[in-house]
């Protein structure tokens, strides 16, 4: 079983993190069937953040809470870091003691993953430099200044570097909703398709599964 460590930040979007967690705990080991074998799940899911405690999320801090379990720098281990969007992301781009926690946690990660604006706080560290990543379309212009050496691409709806043969590598989304895509696309990388479809089928989401289908890259335009 693989351990995804979702990072809690103040005012983060709920949906960023809830929506790939959601994907994650429905994927399951297949039966002989190709059926989804619900005794088998492949992956659960830990909070990581500065410190523990409850962290308040969604704009404003309207809610709900969320409990961060482990701090950055509490012996902890996990494969997937996934870095949420939000308000919050605007300070703390310019946070030097958390990029450097954050740093620290995507080196321990085998897989390395972002949704929306937390695709700036990932370029803050360098890991994406010289790499191609995207992000949410509508805060298009804000993410881009915070990471100039990273080649922005818009589209696609996600980007994904994953080594299917390594297991390992980095993945970007755009906003929101494109989180529960990209994740969908992680679990293909690391587990196959069937699994993927499967976790689809069970949260009853029609997963749009090429990355290139993006509705909403015009909003990239002038903003």
């Amino acid at each position: 079983m693989k351990t995804v460590a979702g990072v809690i930040i103040d005012h983060m979007a709920p949906m960023d993190l809830f929506g790939p967690v959601q994907a994650f705990n429905l994927a399951f080991a297949s039966d002989a069937h190709g059926a989804p074998d619900l005794q088998k799940p492949l992956y659960q899911t830990i909070t990581i953040g500065k410190e523990q405690g409850a962290v308040a999320t969604g704009n404003n801090g309207s809610g709900p809470a969320v409990i961060v379990d482990y701090g950055f720098w509490d012996d902890v281990e996990y494969d997937i870091l996934l870095i949420p969007g939000g308000t919050g992301t605007r300070s703390l781009v310019d946070d030097e003691k958390f990029i450097e926690s954050l740093q620290l946690a995507c080196n321990k990660a085998s897989v390395v993953a972002s949704v929306c604006t937390g695709a700036a706080l990932l370029a803050k560290t360098g890991i994406l430099n010289g790499k191609p990543a995207t992000t949410n379309k509508i805060a298009w212009s804000w993410v881009v200044e915070q990471g100039p050496k990273v080649n922005w691409h818009c589209p696609p709806r996600w980007v994904n570097l994953i080594d299917k043969q390594t297991q390992s590598g980095i993945i970007t989304s755009a906003g929101v909703s494109a989180g529960i895509d990209m994740t969908l696309a992680i679990i293909e990388a690391l587990d196959g398709e069937q699994i993927a479809n499967n976790a689809a089928e069970l949260m009853e989401y029609t997963w749009t599964n090429d990355p290139n289908n993006d509705p909403f890259s015009y909003l990239c335009d002038g903003l």
